[in-house]
């Protein structure tokens, strides 16, 4: 059996959500959590709300950064008590003080 374990604590992930420390990675990962009726009190319910039972893989970069990958259920934001299935890929940047958010969607898988 492999027990895999994500390269970032989620402690610190949740300390930076909490603080609101998130920077979108790009216009896409933003406009795929708006296009899904998220805003950021939404991205943070969910940054906090992530376990280990939902880590799927940390990702090296080329570039030498080091993301990790979560699929969690999370509230619809429109109240009506579904779920939605997404995909969270993220890294801690600036001494883990500020999350990254590289993507933000429904899941694929």
């Amino acid at each position: 059996m492999v027990i895999l374990m994500p390269y970032y604590n989620l402690d610190e992930v949740r300390s930076a959500a909490k603080a609101e420390r998130i920077r979108y990675r790009g216009r896409r990962v933003f406009l795929d959590a708006a296009n899904l009726g998220y805003q950021l009190a939404d991205v943070i319910s969910c940054l906090c709300g992530l376990t280990l039972e939902e880590f799927q893989k940390t990702h090296f970069r080329e570039d030498g950064s080091i993301d990790d990958a979560y699929v969690t259920r999370h509230p619809r934001p429109d109240g009506d008590g579904a779920l939605d299935e997404l995909y969270v890929k993220f890294s801690l940047v600036d001494d883990f003080l500020m999350i990254s958010l590289g993507s933000f969607h429904l899941s694929r898988f």
